[in-house]
């Protein structure tokens, strides 16, 4: 008997649990997002005087512009 009871009562929330999600009103779509990954070019100064820091180093060795960085140098 006691089992009856524990499905009858499991059915009946069954049943109220789903009534109740009927009722729910759908929720509205989001809007669309669109996400861009644009690459960043990050070019770190070798010296107070580099004012091209995006340049490569043969140009910087060339013009003598980083002359004190570096070993040997």
């Amino acid at each position: 008997m006691m089992r009856v009871s524990i499905v009858f009562v499991c059915a009946l929330l069954g049943v109220l649990g789903a009534a109740q999600a009927a009722e729910r009103l759908p929720r509205e779509p989001e809007p669309a997002q669109a996400y861009v990954a644009v690459p960043v070019q990050f070019c770190e100064k070798m010296c107070p005087e580099d004012f091209s820091p995006c340049d490569p180093i043969y140009f910087k060795t060339a013009d003598s512009r980083c002359a004190q960085v570096g070993v040997g140098r």
